[in-house]
């Protein structure tokens, strides 16, 4: 039973998300909580919540954190347009997998525990006091948060994740915070099989308001996606999303990668995506794309990433197993 609940629960989150979300317009703060986490995920438009299988799956989903075979730290920055950098960082230990053939192979009794940091920062404004061209000083604005996660696989098929994160702004002398959390659900359907097919499900940054006044606060961006991934042959996946912010319309990504081995223990990695969140950009914005480098204790992940008028935006990574 618990499988089945497990299988439509994606879609039963998307749906009420639809429905709710609709008398919720207006804007949002905390906005760098969309900006993803990783160069994989990055260049396949962010299309990863039923992927959710490396260090980076913190920010996606924490679900797929109990997959994960060893320890993993991933680091990731991202040069985005008018000189806004944004950078994030994650840990994960799994634990907890049973001794003895029988236990190990169904993957059965896993844990996981995660720490991620997630920082954006802008320096050197100009600051005016009045009606004038002159700048008077400079200020610093500043978003970051910092989350723990725990995840749990009760056998081979079902997973599930939450994460409790603590949100903090600063903008000049000014700044506000406040508590969220994210849920996950991971289901593969076929664990064992050469093309293997998963289901999966987030909420993310369900929590209180924030603000830079108290008497002036804004709800979070809390966002529901639902997804689904299918290896189309050896070595090719495909991925899509579907999400539905609570400030913005439902919008829906697409990724795939290629993966080929280029020699003994290394292994290269193409990617492409797109992301309809920010279609209204113009230009190629929506369009991602990326590649990357695989070897037994270390991954070097690049991707491209265009917000149209807006510029630009290029995001590299590194993930260390251990």
């Amino acid at each position: 039973m618990i499988h089945k609940i497990a299988f439509l629960m994606p879609f039963l989150l998307l749906a009420s998300s639809a429905s709710a979300a609709s008398s919720s317009d207006g804007t949002s703060g905390a906005q760098f909580l969309k900006l993803g986490s990783g160069a994989r995920a990055g260049a396949m438009g962010d299309a990863f919540t039923a992927i959710a299988d490396d260090g980076f799956a913190a920010y996606y989903n924490p679900a797929g954190l109990a997959r994960l075979e060893r320890s993993q730290l991933g680091g990731a920055h991202s040069a985005l347009f008018a000189g806004v950098s944004y950078q994030t960082l994650s840990v994960v230990v799994p634990f907890g997998r049973a001794d003895g053939r029988e236990r190990v192979q169904t993957e059965s009794n896993r844990h996981a525990l995660g720490l991620s940091i997630y920082y954006l920062g802008v320096g050197d404004l100009e600051r005016r006091t009045g009606d004038s061209t002159l700048p008077v000083g400079t200020f610093n604005s500043a978003d970051s948060a910092y989350a723990v996660s725990y995840a749990f696989a009760p056998d081979d098929k079902l997973s599930l994740g939450v994460t409790g994160k603590y949100i903090h702004e600063s903008i000049d002398s000014y700044s506000g915070s406040a508590m969220a959390a994210d849920l996950g659900v991971l289901y593969r359907l076929n664990p064992h099989a050469d093309k293997p097919i998963k289901v999966g499900a987030s909420v993310r940054s369900l929590g209180k308001r924030i603000g830079y006044v108290p008497s002036e606060t804004d709800p979070l961006p809390t966002t529901v996606v639902a997804g689904v991934s299918a290896a189309l042959t050896k070595g090719f996946t495909l991925a899509l999303d579907l999400g539905k912010a609570r400030d913005s319309a439902a919008h829906g990504a697409l990724g795939l990668e290629g993966r080929r081995a280029l020699s003994e223990g290394v292994t290269g990695a193409f990617r492409a995506g797109f992301n309809t969140s920010r279609r209204e950009n113009g230009g190629l914005s929506g369009v991602t794309a990326g590649a990357g480098l695989s070897f037994q204790k270390a991954a070097f992940d690049f991707a491209w990433i265009p917000f149209g008028t807006l510029g630009n935006g290029f995001r590299f990574s590194v993930l260390i197993k251990f």
